[in-house]
């Protein structure tokens, strides 16, 4: 069965490689042979439909670039290209496994990333938050393996803290939490107004001085407005990676170059952390470049990919199948996503502040 699943898609590879106009390259790794059941469990992300209402402005009012928070910032000169491919938690080996956990390790990525550009030396448990985070309303699936989302990850954190990777290592599968005391951030009797407060589009910060993220120096987090290209931009820019979700079906044979090969009606089924953007003078396209979560040896420079980049809030479609690949239980029967595999539809960035 491996044999004959090698096969063929050795055969889609050689034609794909033999288009001459082609933006990117197919490749044999260690994911041609898997089955389709098998590369769906990788991506294993449903992502969350945001309601009209926007993040709770009670709490702790953080301070970010003056007070001003990403969809706020106006004026602001966006640099041609930039990356963040240098930091230690995005050169970081990690491979998912056989565990849909790929919304965890785009949250601890994140974390990582944006800690480590404000001078904190501190490490993130992708591992925690698959033992730990609850989903009662099978948002993104019923958790762990199964699949959650980068918001209930976030909330997770802000509320409850989060491991190091040394003390909680990554295991690829579901193990017990730790954290004993720890009880679930939103009930399963069926009222769903706490879960909209918190996977509102806009600001997240801490519920009081006591809440754990803030002495992980994580001030709040920020959901950015749904498929609108420039806050993206400035968040990428301006702060540090972020956690994105996408549609990566056929992802699993890119070997380099610009992928294009998403529709404008795009299943949004993976989260991965977007680390930068620029423009690729030989092909004469712009792109985003994406860490994923599939090891250093899949795609590009350690474990990325880069996605044909429009300007603008542009390729846009539908998501048909939102209760398959998107969406907590009772969801919208549909949802409009922007940008190449959907990239724009919804993001998260972590705000630190700065290290003492």
């Amino acid at each position: 069965m491996r044999r004959g699943l090698y096969e063929h898609r050795l055969k889609q590879a050689q034609h794909h490689n033999s288009q001459p106009r082609r933006l990117w390259d197919a490749t044999v790794n260690h994911l041609t042979d898997r089955t389709d059941s098998e590369l769906s469990q990788l991506r294993g992300l449903r992502s969350v439909q945001s309601s009209k209402k926007t993040g709770r402005s009670a709490g702790i009012v953080a301070t970010h670039r003056g007070g001003q928070f990403l969809g706020q910032i106006r004026n602001t000169v966006i640099p041609a290209e930039k990356s963040w491919a240098h930091l230690k938690g995005v050169k970081l080996d990690f491979d998912q496994g056989a565990c849909g956990s790929c919304w965890a390790i785009a949250t601890a990525t994140a974390m990582w990333a944006n800690a480590e550009i404000q001078g904190h030396n501190r490490t993130f448990s992708a591992q925690e938050l698959v033992d730990c985070v609850q989903n009662p309303h099978n948002c993104g699936g019923s958790g762990g393996c199964q699949g959650a989302t980068v918001e209930l990850g976030m909330n997770w954190i802000m509320e409850q803290g989060l491991d190091t990777q040394a003390d909680t290592p990554y295991r690829g599968s579901d193990q017990k939490c730790k954290k004993n005391s720890a009880t679930s951030l939103i009930s399963n009797n069926g009222d769903t107004a706490a879960l909209e407060e918190m996977v509102a589009v806009g600001y997240h910060a801490a519920k009081s001085k006591s809440s754990p993220g803030l002495l992980l120096g994580l001030n709040g987090w920020e959901r950015l407005p749904q498929n609108e290209y420039e806050p993206l931009m400035k968040a990428v820019a301006l702060t540090g990676p972020a956690a994105v979700s996408v549609a990566a079906n056929g992802w699993n044979a890119y070997g380099a170059g610009i992928y294009d090969d998403c529709d404008k009606d795009a299943t949004i089924d993976h989260a991965v952390t977007l680390i930068g953007y620029g423009t690729d003078t030989k092909r004469n396209q712009k792109y985003w470049t994406l860490k994923n979560s599939w090891g250093l040896s899949w795609g590009e420079d350690g474990g990325t990919i880069r996605l044909l980049r429009h300007e603008g809030n542009i390729h846009c479609g539908t998501d048909y199948q939102p209760k398959v690949g998107t969406g907590c239980d009772d969801g919208p029967s549909s949802v409009p996503v922007c940008g190449m595999c959907g990239i724009l539809y919804d993001a998260v960035v972590p705000h630190f502040g700065k290290s003492n």
